[in-house]
């Protein structure tokens, strides 16, 4: 099945706050609180995740070129479709959007220390482990391999 990511508007806006996490996920900040973040912090940019035709996540992300990073902010898959490879193929769809941005080497996120599932998917995807706290969460560092990559 196809994953896509789409804008946010507001023939989908309900359904996407109402996407629900795990509760030993309470750590994921909720979907509304993210979109609204992105409407303070136009930098963010919000998106949906879906599955074919349905609604399976949210991702928010940002292009910080002043750190030639595509930064990940927020990633959840809804309870229902989690184990089904959705995180995964956002995480490839974002590999390739830096992969195609002259402007962009690695892509970059942060995650609270207990997120033991997603830590071990970002691993396997191939994000490093900085060793960075980051306000309490772990930053994580996956390098885009275009050779440009600034040391941290």
């Amino acid at each position: 099945m196809s994953i896509t990511l789409k804008e946010i508007t507001r023939e989908n806006f309900n359904e996407c706050v109402k996407l629900k996490i795990r509760d030993d996920q309470r750590f994921v900040a909720s979907n509304v609180y993210s979109i609204a973040e992105s409407k303070v912090a136009p930098e963010n940019i919000p998106m949906a995740i879906y599955a074919g035709e349905t609604m399976v996540g949210f991702v928010m992300y940002e292009l910080d070129y002043a750190n030639r990073e595509l930064y990940i902010g927020r990633l959840m898959i809804d309870q229902r479709y989690q184990h089904n490879g959705y995180g995964w193929g956002t995480l490839e769809i974002l590999r390739q959007m830096g992969l195609q941005d002259p402007g962009l080497d690695k892509m970059a996120l942060s995650t609270n220390p207990d997120n033991s599932y997603g830590i071990r998917v970002y691993e396997k995807f191939g994000f490093k482990d900085t060793g960075i706290l980051d306000d309490g969460e772990e930053v994580f560092v996956f390098d885009l391999g275009k050779g440009q990559m600034l040391k941290e």
